[in-house]
């Protein structure tokens, strides 16, 4: 797995999909979804959970990041589309 993205870059692109995407379910409640891309904000507010096909990237509280599947096949593609939506939307 690449390089984890910083808690910044997340939480710009947590606004830029909730911006520009729509309202949609997540397997973590409701949320928003751009492209590929589906952010939800855990009940309490404690968590961010960004996932793409079964990759899901976890931002915590803390600001820590961290893969919630480890081993998942599209961890890597998840990370890209972050980039992605970073570079077309905040460059």
């Amino acid at each position: 797995m690449s390089t984890l993205p910083s808690s910044q870059k997340l939480l710009r692109v947590f606004a830029t999909t909730e911006h520009f995407g729509v309202v949609a379910d997540t397997p973590y409640g409701c949320g928003y979804r751009l492209q590929d891309l589906s952010v939800a904000v855990s009940f309490f507010g404690h968590h961010v959970y960004f996932t793409a096909g079964d990759a899901v990237l976890v931002l915590t509280e803390t600001g820590a990041v961290r893969p919630e599947r480890p081993q998942a096949a599209d961890n890597q593609y998840l990370l890209e589309l972050i980039d992605q939506l970073d570079r077309r939307y905040n460059a």
